[in-house]
Formats: C-alpha cells, sequence, structure tokens
C-alpha cells in the first residue's frame, strides 16, 4: 500500500489538471470528404503530435453527455509503444517497466456533439499496460448521463467521475476501487448509487467488497485481469453531491 501510495503521489505531481481549460472551438475539423472516424483519428494525432511511425490504441465511446439532442463522444488514447521507448531511450527500461511504465500515456478527449469541437488532451496518470475503462450513468440528471473512468496504478485500480457543464468534461469525484490485486493482502469496494440527499444528484454509495485472490506467475498480467468483487452490504460511506462546489462531499461519521 505504501508503494503504491507513493507512485499515485509522483504521478499526480507530473500530471496535468484533469478538466481541459476550454472546447477548441477555433479549429473546427471542415472537410466534409472524411468519415467521422478519420476526422477523429486526425484529432488524436495533431493534438497528441503523435508521428506516422508510431504505433497506438484508440477506443470511441459515444452517449447523451447534455441536454442537447446530439450524441457526445469519449475517445481513449492508449500510447504504451511510446511509454517503452521513452524508457529505452533515456535507459529505463527495466525500471520502468517495474512501475508498469506509469505516466501520462492514457488519455482522452471530448468530442461535443452539437458542435463537433473537441476538448484538449486529458492525461490521466496510469499504467498504460491497461487501457482506460469507460462507463456511463444517470447520476446528475435522468435526461442524460455522465460518464466514469477506471484506470489502473500498480495493483490499484481507481475510478474518476466526470459530468459535462457548459460543452466542457469537469472531474467531479474519485475513488480507489481496489488496492493488492494478486496479493493475499488486499482492499476492496463496490459502487453503487441512490436517490440524492443533498440535491437532485445521485449519492454515490461505498460498500466494502470481497475480492477473489489470484496469485499471477506474470506480474503483467494484473493490468491485463480484471478483478472479481463481490459486495459484502457493509456501507462504508455515503456521498452527496453539492451542486455550488460541483463536486461530491461526505458528513463526517457517515
Amino acid at each position: 500500500m505504501k508503494y503504491l501510495i507513493i507512485l499515485l503521489a509522483l504521478t499526480l505531481l507530473y500530471s496535468c489538471k484533469e478538466t481541459p481549460d476550454q472546447i477548441n472551438i477555433d479549429k473546427p475539423i471542415s472537410d466534409i470528404t472524411l468519415t467521422l472516424e478519420q476526422k477523429i483519428i486526425r484529432q488524436i494525432e495533431a493534438s497528441h503530435e503523435i508521428p506516422a511511425t508510431e504505433k497506438y490504441s484508440y477506443q470511441i465511446y459515444k452517449e447523451h453527455l447534455d441536454n442537447d439532442d446530439s450524441l457526445d463522444y469519449i475517445i481513449t488514447v492508449n500510447r504504451l509503444e511510446y511509454a517503452k521507448q521513452r524508457a529505452i531511450e533515456g535507459g529505463k527500461l527495466a525500471k520502468r517497466a517495474e512501475s508498469g511504465f506509469v505516466g501520462r500515456y492514457n488519455s482522452y478527449i471530448y468530442m461535443d456533439g452539437a458542435t463537433k469541437s473537441f476538448s484538449s488532451v486529458i492525461p490521466v496518470g496510469s499504467s498504460p499496460l491497461s487501457e482506460l475503462e469507460v462507463h456511463f450513468d444517470n447520476i446528475r440528471s435522468e435526461a442524460f448521463k455522465d460518464f466514469q473512468i477506471d484506470f489502473k496504478i500498480s495493483s490499484g485500480g481507481f475510478r474518476r467521475f466526470f459530468t459535462v457543464y457548459n460543452k466542457k468534461p469537469r472531474q467531479t469525484f474519485e475513488i480507489m476501487l481496489y488496492d493488492g490485486f494478486g496479493s493475499k493482502e488486499n482492499t476492496s469496494i463496490n459502487v453503487e448509487y441512490d436517490t440524492g440527499s443533498y440535491s437532485l444528484a445521485k449519492d454515490i454509495l461505498i460498500y466494502s467488497g470481497k475480492m477473489k485472490n489470484i496469485i499471477f506467475d506474470d506480474p503483467e498480467a494484473v493490468y491485463s485481469t480484471k478483478p472479481i468483487i463481490e459486495s459484502t452490504k457493509t456501507l462504508e460511506r455515503r456521498w452527496f453531491y453539492n451542486e455550488n462546489e460541483r463536486k461530491y462531499f461526505t458528513r463526517k461519521n457517515s
């Protein structure tokens, strides 16, 4: 646990903030001969400054994330090859591999469906041996979805919660889902939602979890394997949404 906390702190020191300053509305994609996916690829490579020789992966997720009628897009980008190349060039391949190449090699871009404009690149400090995982839920409203992004650092899994305000994704909450995956000593939780106790947005309920114990022969398998977590129905904490602060808070001894 101590190693994981230190590793996470170092990652955050070198991470950019998770909320983009502005949508890139002054550089719209206007080439009508391109398909939407081709436009997205062009935006990925331009915004990340990816050379033609680099292999990378991306995933496109779409959902209604605000009050308009257009589908919005979350595009995740994974640059594992770039992470390994930088480690080789720095003469630290073995050391970086031991930490899972943790850094800013996972990121996402938000595209507003109505304007077709893109956010800036939003890095998620994590291990690129595991791609970002996106989920959607009705949390702040039944009229549109909010989204969550799961990522991994060492033997721990984390989830960040986002909502879209004025066509910009804004982080509202973050929690560790599990720690010690692949070892006998581990901790885990389950996340559920309930009617909002402070606002119309749903409360986030954190229950103690019980994670199936797995021992890996290959250390990198921890990144490609999804843990099996059962809920104990023991409520650890309830988090409520403050609309003015646009973040989740909890009461003492809740």
